[in-house]
C-alpha cells in the first residue's frame, strides 16, 4: 500500500508542477517541450505501476481509506479516494 500511495502522491505532484509551469503557455521552447514529454512518460509509467498494484493485490477504495487512517496518512493526496 505504501508503494501505491507514494506513486499516487508522486503523480499528483508532477501534474501540479506541470500545471503551474505550463498551463496556458502556448509558446514553449524545444527544451521545455522535451521536458514535458519526459514528464508525461514518467507519469504514464507510474500510472501503469498503479494499475498493476491494484490488479495484483485487489486494492479497493476502502482498503486505501483504512490504511491511510491506520497509519495517519490522511493528508496525502489520493486521486481515487
Amino acid at each position: 500500500m505504501d508503494i501505491y500511495l507514494w506513486l499516487d502522491y508522486s503523480i499528483e505532484t508532477l501534474w501540479l508542477n506541470y500545471m503551474v509551469r505550463y498551463q496556458g503557455d502556448h509558446s514553449i521552447t524545444v527544451e521545455e517541450e522535451i521536458a514535458v514529454l519526459r514528464t508525461m512518460d514518467v507519469i504514464y509509467d507510474m500510472e501503469t505501476k498503479i494499475i498493476d498494484l491494484i490488479d495484483k493485490y485487489s486494492i479497493t477504495f476502502s482498503m486505501i481509506d483504512e490504511y491511510k487512517e491506520a497509519y495517519n496518512v490522511r493528508s496525502w493526496p489520493t486521486r481515487f479516494c
